[in-house]
């Protein structure tokens, strides 16, 4: 019987999959672990790989889901097969550090309450190209995870549980009428479901010697289209739990109350909004590989505007003005923000993007 079960659901993974199994193969433990890896629907040779690999140092149960359905659907299958006291949920694109395993299992033995679940550390890998957005989202900016911020053996609240690298006893769920909500398709199934556990006793506390290495190159295009899905499923948590807003939609009232303001805007057209987007999107390219002083604040700016237009597309999807919200929003909040860093620029030398014009 295995001491630990290691959920892990796959998609479109094919290309450096074997280099995270690999890493289990590596583990420094004695104890017997199993790796559940769910095929969440994936169209390339994923499920190929988990079901022909044969694994020396653990047991390998690999699932396949017809069709994708994102992580809530395929972690809730890999919990009914899960034999083991303790869990740990990691991606498929955390490579683990030879001690993850036996880290998560010497955490709990000094943390015996089975409600306090354990966050270890994830980091870029080395060998992946960094750029100066991946830089910021993992740093100050903290927009992928706060672990720039976090104390190691400190108590954290809901909203850090990372299944990128987290370990619980199995027995929590056993106290939920549900598992991971698959309302939430990409985003907040993690939290949701902590915030569920908080109510019965579920804490957790963050161990930075557990170490997962994260393979996952971002651009700010790609993470601000993460970061508008995940602003309109914040929406989804608040409404099915009134009163979260104030932890992941801090400020929501004065960002609507900025769009209302601009809605009537004599600058307004049918493609302001278009507008600014491309504009603000082609200024922070120009940067990704190219550091200066302005660009956490650039960063900041824009990643928060996409997250909170995300959230005023859910609060406002059936209305009438929806269109000219938006718009009115990109006005208030986006083009100051390029306002003033074409300004901070010219002061400061940085070189502006051939093209570039706010407006």
């Amino acid at each position: 019987m295995p001491t630990v079960t290691v959920i892990m659901p796959c998609y479109n993974r094919s290309y450096d999959l074997l280099q995270t199994l690999q890493a289990y193969e590596r583990q420094d433990t004695d104890e017997p672990f199993e790796i559940i890896a769910i095929d969440d629907g994936s169209q390339d040779a994923t499920f190929e790989i988990l079901h022909s690999y044969q694994p020396k140092r653990f047991q390998l149960i690999p699932l396949q889901l017809a069709q994708n359905s994102g992580p809530s659907v395929a972690r809730n299958v890999g919990l009914k097969h899960a034999s083991s006291p303790l869990l740990i949920f990691v991606g498929d694109d955390i490579v683990p550090d030879p001690d993850l395993i036996e880290g998560h299992l010497r955490a709990h033995r000094n943390h015996p309450d089975p409600a306090v679940a354990i966050l270890g550390r994830v980091c870029w890998a080395e060998d992946l190209p960094q750029n100066t957005l991946m830089k910021h989202i993992d740093g100050p900016g903290a927009q992928q995870f706060s672990y720039y911020y976090l104390q190691d053996g400190q108590e954290y609240d809901y909203r850090h549980f990372y299944t990128a690298n987290i370990s619980i006893a199995r027995q929590m769920f056993d106290a939920l009428d549900h598992w991971f909500d698959d309302t939430f398709v990409y985003a907040y199934e993690d939290p949701e479901l902590a915030y569920r556990l908080k109510k019965h006793g579920g804490r957790i506390i963050y161990d930075a010697s557990i170490v997962g290495r994260h393979y996952h190159y971002h651009s700010i295009l790609s993470f601000s289209t993460r970061q508008q899905r995940c602003g309109r499923i914040a929406w989804i948590f608040e409404k099915k739990h009134p009163g979260v807003k104030k932890d992941i939609l801090p400020g929501l009232h004065w960002h609507i109350g900025l769009a209302f303001s601009r809605i009537l805007n004599a600058s307004w057209s049918p493609t302001v909004l278009d507008r600014l987007e491309s504009q603000a999107l082609h200024l922070a390219c120009q940067y990704e590989w190219s550091p200066n002083q302005l660009l956490d604040v650039l960063y900041l700016s824009v990643l928060d505007y996409f997250y909170y237009k995300g959230a005023l597309e859910s609060i406002f999807a059936q209305s009438f003005v929806k269109q000219r919200l938006l718009a009115g929003y990109a006005l208030g909040r986006l083009l100051p923000a390029l306002k003033r860093f074409v300004r901070e620029a010219h002061m400061t030398g940085i070189e502006l993007p051939a093209g570039f014009d706010p407006l």
